[in-house]
C-alpha cells in the first residue's frame, strides 16, 4: 500500500506509514462524477479530473477546459458509450404508395414494374409492357392496353382481367387496389338497385313517404295531401266481345254460267271473351286517403280504405275495390320518373307499377 502522503510503499496489513507515520487506513473521496474511489486529501479526480469537494483550496475558481463545438451531425447522429458519433446512413427515398404509375407498378403483382418492348414481324410490329416477375403482357391497342398473357393463368387477377382492353388510368386505379371503369358501372347500378329496393320496401311499409305535391288538379279534404300526380295516364277495363262463326254443309250444284244452287244448311255459332279496352285518358291523382283518376269521359274515385288488391305491371297497376266486378287498369305511368334520396345518395329511376302498389299500399297502412 502506497503512502498518500509520502509515496512510501508500505506493507498490505500496515495501519500507518512507516516513513512518515500517515494514517492509512484514512477512507479516500468518492468522486460525484465517476464514481472513481480517489485518495484522501486528493483535489481532483484521478479519473475524469473533476474538482473533488474536500481537496483544493476553497477561494480558487477553476474552469472546465473549452470543448470543441459539436457538428452538425454529431448533434443528430445517435453516439455509442464512449460518446462517438456514428454516421447514419442516407436512405433512398421511396415514392409513397400511389404515386407510381401501372408501368412502375404491375397491377397484376405489385411486385415490379413493367418493361417496354417491341416485337417486329414481317408486316407489323407490337409494342408491349412486360413484367420480369409474374410474367404479365400487356399488348397496346390504340392508346389503350390490352392483358395479353400471365405465367398463372389460374389466378384471380388473370380470370378478372384476362384479355380485357384499358386505358392506362384504369390500369393506374386497379394497380393501387382500384377498379376498372366497367366495375364501377356495375357496382354504381348495383347500389342503385340496392337503394331502390331498399326505398321500396320502406315506402311500402309505410315508415317513408313520398314528397307532397303542391297544388293538386283535385280539392284535397281536411287533413288530405297529394304524393303523386300523374298526366297521361289511360284507364282500361275488361269489355266483353261477341264474335258470331258460321258455315256451310252441303253439295252445290251449277245450273248456268254464274249460277250456282247450293243443298244444305248453314250452321252459326257465337263466342263472347273479354278484351281490355281503353276507357278514358287522364290524371292519376294519389293521395294520403284516395286514388282519383280525372278524365275527359270518366271519373273515378277511389278510398284507399275499399281497395281490396294492387296488382303491379311495368307500365301500371291494376285495382280492385269493394262493390266493382271489374278490375280498373291504370297503364302509362313509367312515363314518368322519380327522383328519391336514401343514404346520402340520390338516384333518378322510370316509376313503375312496383313503385306505385307500394305507395299506395303504404297509405293504407297508415290509415
Amino acid at each position: 500500500m502506497k503512502c498518500p502522503h509520502c509515496n512510501t510503499e508500505n506493507p498490505e496489513e500496515a495501519r500507518f506509514c512507516m516513513e512518515c507515520g500517515y494514517v492509512l487506513e484514512e477512507k479516500g473521496e468518492i468522486c460525484s462524477s465517476c464514481g472513481n474511489l480517489n485518495p484522501p486529501h486528493a483535489k481532483f479526480c484521478l479519473e475524469c479530473g473533476a474538482r473533488m469537494k474536500s481537496g483544493g483550496d476553497p477561494d480558487v475558481e477553476y474552469s472546465e477546459a473549452p470543448s470543441e463545438e459539436p457538428t452538425e451531425e454529431e448533434h443528430t447522429a445517435p453516439k455509442t458509450p464512449d460518446e462517438t458519433p456514428i454516421k447514419t446512413p442516407k436512405v433512398e427515398y421511396i415514392p409513397p404508395k400511389g404515386s407510381e404509375t401501372w408501368r412502375e407498378l404491375c397491377p397484376a403483382c405489385n411486385m415490379s414494374s413493367l418493361t417496354p418492348k417491341t416485337y417486329k414481324g414481317i408486316l407489323s410490329s407490337k409494342n408491349i409492357l412486360e413484367c420480369d416477375y409474374c410474367g404479365a403482357v400487356f399488348e397496346e391497342h390504340s392508346k389503350k392496353f390490352k392483358f395479353k398473357a400471365i405465367y398463372d393463368i389460374t389466378s384471380d387477377f388473370w380470370k378478372k382481367y384476362g384479355r380485357k382492353t384499358l386505358s392506362e388510368e384504369e390500369w393506374t386505379r386497379i394497380a393501387h387496389g382500384g377498379i376498372s371503369n366497367e366495375e364501377q358501372c356495375l357496382l354504381e347500378e348495383k347500389t342503385s338497385q340496392d337503394d331502390l329496393v331498399n326505398f321500396v320496401n320502406a315506402l311500402n311499409q309505410g315508415t317513408l313517404n313520398l314528397t307532397p305535391v303542391s297544388n293538386p288538379p283535385v280539392i284535397l279534404k281536411k287533413n288530405e295531401e297529394a304524393c303523386v300526380v300523374f298526366s297521361g295516364i289511360t284507364l282500361m277495363e275488361p269489355r266483353a266481345v261477341r264474335q258470331t262463326r258460321g258455315g256451310y254443309a252441303g253439295p252445290t250444284i251449277r245450273v248456268a254460267k254464274g249460277v250456282s244452287f247450293r243443298m244444305g244448311s248453314v250452321a252459326a255459332r257465337s263466342e263472347s271473351h273479354e278484351e281490355l279496352r281503353n276507357i278514358d285518358q287522364g290524371t292519376l291523382v294519389l293521395t294520403n286517403k284516395r286514388l282519383i283518376f280525372i278524365g275527359s269521359k270518366r271519373t273515378t274515385n277511389i278510398d284507399l280504405g275499399k281497395i281490396i288488391s294492387i296488382t303491379a305491371y311495368k307500365d301500371g297497376i291494376a285495382s280492385q275495390r269493394e262493390n266493382k266486378q271489374k278490375t280498373e287498369y291504370f297503364t302509362g305511368i313509367d312515363h314518368h320518373t322519380l327522383n328519391f334520396t336514401i343514404n346520402g345518395r340520390s338516384h333518378t329511376v322510370p316509376f313503375t307499377g312496383l313503385i306505385m302498389k307500394a305507395a299506395i299500399e303504404g297509405k293504407i297502412r297508415q290509415i
